[in-house]
């Protein structure tokens, strides 16, 4: 899965524009059974090789170990975060097998509060030669966050001769959904993409009973995607959100989920606002557990401690 995701994440590349390849891998030396082809250094050579062979180049190999308080899905995403990369390239198929969790078993929620967009390669999943193009399928739900997915799409995934289809699941069609599906067409235009490899289509939900989720992998199946692409806001249960995540498990094609990174630094914001808060009020009962005379958070000048 690890070449699988090496031969996409080159797809995507493009020299013209700067971009620069990194090969992430988190060692671990507590692992001392592992054999001399899963040492790092032997690693590094072959995954080094294999993108190069796959046309790219400004290539660099990025090893870290393993830091015993963080899991290994955290050691990736942090590296990722101090690199800066725009998409982190992961497959889901790990030597425990594929696993109905995303990404298996090692991946947990810090997939979701780091900054890059991940893309997440399948074993069932389409390498697509680059001289056909890339059949894309952009999911959309016409929110701020799908937005900014789909400008994202345009200005860093899409290549000449890849095909777009923007689809929209809505309970009915109205003169409205369409209208606002024209936008899409409009910026598509715009940016030179041709009609016949940029086009919409929206799809009730109501037709077959079916949810959201299953009315996308329908029309995947349907189109012979070679890769769906959505954007996700908010943070609930699921590490990539309940839509992106369902889909990325079960769809047979690689999956981009897309981030709004001002999102994120706000959701950081919030978050470490709540910690603060917490430690202090923690430390403020614990002054007061052992006599301390201190009854305020406050300093009487109305600044805050």
């Amino acid at each position: 899965m690890s070449a699988r995701a090496v031969a996409v994440a080159s797809g995507f590349y493009t020299h013209k524009r700067g971009d620069f390849l990194k090969i992430f891998h988190v060692s671990d030396n507590s692992k001392g059974y592992l054999k001399k082809h899963l040492q790092p250094t032997h690693l590094r050579n072959y995954y080094v090789d294999l993108a190069a062979c796959n046309r790219a180049s400004n290539i660099e190999w990025v090893c870290r170990e393993k830091e015993e308080s963080r899991s290994t899905c955290e050691c990736v995403t942090r590296m990722a975060d101090k690199h800066a990369v725009d998409a982190l390239v992961v497959g889901s198929f790990g030597r425990k097998g594929e696993k109905l969790d995303v990404l298996g078993t090692v991946s947990d929620f810090s997939l979701r509060t780091s900054h890059s967009s991940v893309v997440i390669v399948r074993s069932t999943g389409p390498v697509w030669d680059r001289r056909r193009g890339c059949r894309f399928l952009f999911a959309t739900d016409g929110s701020h966050a799908s937005a900014v997915a789909f400008v994202v799409l345009i200005k860093y995934f899409y290549k000449p001769n890849d095909s777009i289809t923007v689809l929209k699941v809505t309970n009915t069609i109205t003169p409205e959904e369409q209208l606002s599906m024209k936008q899409f067409s409009d910026y598509m235009s715009t940016h030179g993409i041709p009609a016949y490899f940029g086009r919409t289509m929206l799809r009730e939900i109501s037709v077959n009973a079916l949810t959201v989720p299953e009315v996308i992998l329908d029309a995947i199946h349907d189109l012979s995607i070679d890769v769906v692409v959505l954007g996700v806001s908010g943070y609930g249960k699921k590490k990539l959100g309940s839509v992106s995540e369902e889909i990325s498990v079960r769809a047979s094609c690689t999956s981009i989920v897309i981030k709004d990174s001002r999102e994120v630094n706000n959701s950081r914001y919030r978050t470490a606002g709540v910690s603060t808060l917490a430690a202090e009020i923690n430390g403020f009962k614990g002054a007061a557990k052992s006599g301390s005379e201190a009854t305020s958070l406050g300093n009487g000048d109305g600044k805050g401690k």
